[in-house]
């Protein structure tokens, strides 16, 4: 307590000057209708400025969970319009389940800079996920599930230069194939296109639905390059991904009813 009247004590002036300066602020805002309003109106902007910078702070806080409502929620609209699907594709044959479901997951480790890259996923044998599904995000595919754990799993991304995946030209061809030639994470090549196709830049390029691991039409991306050398079977056409590898944060496992048994037909073939 010494201490602290010392403290009044040595800095008496400096106190005293500051109490008259809020004095003197309050007795002009008080007795003038000007200076009253410019005080409100400054003191006004700045709490606003204050209260906005707070409200973006808690905004970032929330984006996670923000991210993750909204992943959960396209999941669910890409059930009921593949369920609207199958509807209109069996001419009356009502199937309110539809041919395809989906399971969100979050990636929780990302491999871009390898020629072989691969996730991992925190969705496993639990949540039904089982070897050979196909995964998509953000609107685009993904890969495709090669090992599966109790929580976890580990999906072939298609920045693989071993992947293949059965594709079409939306309104131009009904199949060619997508593949990564490992140097840019943002672009592949759309393989086995035949010259006499009119094949234009900015063409869509999707999945075929052929290979029973994606549904038909998601999209992969738009062709950003053409060249058809005079002599060639085939165009050399490069496509600009529709996913960016390098920021992707939520995914969707593709599970199709069907794929047991067209896959048991497969075996027999091979039998």
């Amino acid at each position: 307590m010494r201490s602290f009247f010392l403290f009044l004590y040595q800095y008496r002036a400096f106190l005293v000057f500051i109490i008259l300066e809020f004095a003197a602020l309050f007795l002009v805002v008080q007795n003038s209708n000007y200076n009253r309003a410019t005080f409100f109106n400054s003191s006004n902007a700045a709490i606003g400025g204050i209260l906005e910078i707070s409200s973006d702070v808690q905004d970032f806080i929330n984006l996670s969970s923000a991210n993750k409502q909204l992943s959960e929620e396209n999941t669910r609209l890409r059930m009921e319009l593949n369920a609207l699907k199958d509807n209109f594709d069996k001419s009356g044959n009502l199937d309110t389940a539809g041919r395809y479901s989906f399971v969100n997951a979050n990636i929780v480790n990302n491999n871009v800079f390898l020629l072989n890259n691969t996730l991992t996923i925190n969705a496993g044998a639990r949540e039904g996920i089982q070897q050979g599904m196909g995964v998509i995000g953000n609107g685009g595919i993904v890969g495709k599930v090669k090992r599966v754990g109790s929580r976890y799993s580990t999906v072939v991304s298609l920045l693989d230069v071993d992947v293949k995946v059965s594709a079409e030209i939306k309104n131009k061809i009904k199949l060619c194939t997508v593949q990564w030639d490992g140097r840019s994470s943002q672009y592949a090549k759309v393989l086995y296109v035949p010259r006499h196709y009119n094949i234009a830049v900015g063409d869509t390029v999707v999945t075929s639905g052929y290979n029973a691991i994606y549904p038909h039409g998601i999209t992969i991306g738009t062709i950003s390059n053409i060249n058809l050398p005079q002599d060639a079977t085939f165009y050399t056409i490069e496509m600009k991904l529709i996913n960016d590898f390098t920021s992707l944060s939520h995914v969707e496992v593709v599970i199709n009813k069907d794929l047991p048994e067209i896959d048991s037909l497969k075996i027999n073939l091979e039998e």
